[in-house]
Order: structure tokens, then sequence, then C-alpha cells
């Protein structure tokens, strides 16, 4: 089976890092990922959250109960609020920063980084051109965690260094037409 060099030379690099010959490891790979494509026939976008949850969790991120964190916003103090929005828009912006290197920012990178950020979220996506539109809603939720939605989002668009040219946030909806994503 013809394999390019540089995943070769990749394979022998990783094997001997972790200690196993790069034959092994190619058949383990293989054997690992054809198991899981039987049952979930998108691997490729399943590592690649794996890899962004990683990088959240290198940034002291942390997975937090739907329910707690809307009862939670509901009372935050203003000032406390503007804190936790202005620490998730940082957090954000490094994370895309960190993603647009590793992954590129591709239309459909950022969804399914939207996604991992905002699991609770409905989200629907069109296009016109270059220009992409996503409609995220959470029915069900506090207007807070709408707001907090809004610095996540934020954040990611820096960090993947796209172009908002709207984002209205309206009710339990936030829209926003972005533009400047690679081809894929």
């Amino acid at each position: 089976m013809p394999i390019s060099e540089e995943i070769i030379d990749e394979a022998i690099k990783v094997g001997e890092r972790i200690g196993i010959p790069y034959l092994v490891l190619v058949e383990k790979i293989l054997s690992s990922v054809l198991r899981i494509m039987q049952h979930k026939g998108n691997i490729l976008e399943v590592l690649s959250m794996v890899d962004a949850l990683d990088d959240i969790k290198r940034l002291g991120g942390i997975l937090f109960p739907a329910s707690m964190v809307n009862s939670s916003l509901i009372n935050f103090k203003s000032d406390s609020f503007q804190t936790l929005c202005n620490e998730y828009i940082k957090m954000c912006t490094w994370f895309g920063e960190l993603s647009r290197i590793k992954r590129s920012a591709t239309v459909n990178e950022f969804k399914s980084v939207l996604t991992l950020w905002l699991p609770t979220a409905s989200m629907d996506v069109s296009h016109n051109g270059d220009d992409y539109k996503f409609v995220i809603g959470f029915l069900g939720y506090s207007p807070e965690v709408v707001s907090l939605a809004r610095c996540i989002i934020e954040g990611l668009i820096r960090g993947y260094d796209l172009n908002a040219s709207e984002m209205i946030v309206k009710d339990f909806f936030i829209v926003v037409r972005v533009r400047g994503f690679v081809e894929e």
C-alpha cells in the first residue's frame, strides 16, 4: 500500500517517541479508526474536536452543567458578569488563534468550534457568496447565557481573524454575518 514519505517519516518519529515500531503504530491507528468509523463516520471531525478540547483544557476551561450555568449567570452582578465576559473573549481569542494555525479557518471548523463552545445551542448556517450567516438559538436559556455566548463568538471571530459585518442579539438568538474563511 503506497504511503507518502512524509507520512512514513512522521509515523517513524511518533513511533520512536512512544516506543513502538512505526508499522505497529500505523496498524493500531488504522484498526482504531476503522472500528470507530463503523459507528461514527465523521472520525476526522471527532479527532479535530478532541484536539480542540485538549486546547480548552490547557486554557483552564472546564465543563459545567448547562442548567447550572443558566441559573448561575442570572445571579451575577453586572461588573462580575462583564469580567467573566472579558475572560471568555480573551480565552476564545487565544483558542481561535491556535485553532487557525492548527486546523485552518474553514466554515466547518468554525461551526464545529461554535458547537464545542456552545453545546446546548441550535445552529443554522447559510451563505451568500463569501458571507456566511450563523443563526444561533438558545431557547429555554436566560438572556445572560445569550450575552455570554455573544462574548464567546466575538472572541472566536477575533482569534480566527474573521470579519463580522453584523452581529445581532435579539431575545434568544444571535445572528452573525462572517467572512474571511479559507476554502475547504
